[in-house]
């Protein structure tokens, strides 16, 4: 259940954007901290609350993921297979993961990442550790990039905050699609 509110929230986040990017922009992170949302966000939010939030936000689900991978192993892949697709590719990930396992964790903690470091028996203090010490690294980096490309970034949100309601409604279609398609493919959210 708890999976389901966050992924639930971060489609809302997302379909929402245009009219919180300019306005509530913390607000945004909080429900959907994806990397566009962190550079848009990054001349508006002061640093530590766009790194409480992002940080919070992008780690929210991965413990729930682990401990599915740990508690299900091969069965919580299978589900995912079937759910989100993966195929061969997550096949040799799966394979490979004794050896790429650290190093995915710490550089690209995604669902499936996680779930099959729980799958896998990596230990939850590892797991832990790479995963907050590898999205603080990510963290850094974009608001680097941001702070970089200032400008370009402030032009955007600019854009959105002039046109809120026309991109509110294409956002919400869009996300609206998106959500249909996976039903209708058989991914449905967890």
């Amino acid at each position: 259940m708890p999976l389901v509110v966050v992924f639930a929230t971060a489609a809302l986040g997302n379909a929402l954007a245009p009219s919180l990017v300019g306005t509530h922009p913390a607000v945004l992170l909080a429900m959907n901290a994806t990397t566009r949302h962190l550079l848009l966000t990054s001349g508006s939010v002061d640093v530590v609350t766009w790194t409480l939030l992002g940080l919070g936000r992008r780690l929210l689900e991965d413990p729930f993921l682990y401990f599915l991978g740990r508690w299900y192993g091969d069965d919580a892949l299978a589900w995912v297979d079937r759910k989100v697709g993966g195929g061969r590719g997550l096949d040799l990930v799966r394979r490979r993961f004794k050896l790429l396992g650290y190093p995915l964790v710490a550089l690209a903690p995604g669902g499936v990442v996680c779930l099959l470091a729980g799958a896998s028996g990596m230990g939850p203090v590892a797991f832990l550790t790479l995963n907050i010490l590898g999205t603080i690294a990510a963290l850094v980096a974009l608001r680097a990039i941001g702070e970089e490309a200032a400008q370009p970034i402030e032009e955007v949100v600019a854009f959105v905050a002039r046109n809120p309601v026309p991109l509110t409604v294409l956002t919400i279609l869009l996300t609206g699609g998106w959500l249909v398609r996976r039903r209708r493919a058989g991914q449905h959210l967890p």
